[in-house]
């Protein structure tokens, strides 16, 4: 069995969405051109208080966008699926930047489906 890739953390500490986002592009991008043949990471960061809006039909009423912006957070509109998310100091969040194909060569239960299962399982 080939052995499993490893994954290098970043414990990036507080840092904004937006420098958060950009890092991700920048880790994705370096897959992309293969920079490193093995090149996944996981960046645990907490962000200043933080609403993200993910894609919709439509955009979310002006109104709304600033209700929220009137506590104090930023708003920031994001490329992932769902509705208004809530980001602050003191809530760890997890972006995991891998190369599933990798992981399913390591161990055949892995994979898109191993990973789904797998954060399903400690999600519960």
């Amino acid at each position: 069995m080939p052995p499993r890739p490893l994954v290098q953390v970043l414990r990036l500490g507080l840092l904004s969405f937006r420098e958060s986002e950009a890092l991700q592009q920048q880790l994705v991008l370096r897959h992309h051109q293969r920079v490193r043949e093995e090149s996944h990471a996981l960046l645990l960061v907490q962000h200043p208080p933080t609403f993200t809006t993910g894609l919709r039909c439509l955009p979310y009423p002006p109104p709304l966008l600033e209700g929220l912006r009137q506590t104090g957070a930023e708003v920031q509109r994001c490329s992932r699926g769902g509705l208004i998310t809530f980001h602050g100091p003191g809530q760890l969040v997890c972006y995991p930047i891998l190369h599933l194909g990798s992981f399913k060569k390591a161990a055949p239960s892995t994979g898109l489906y191993g990973y789904y299962l797998t954060l399903r399982a400690f999600s519960h």
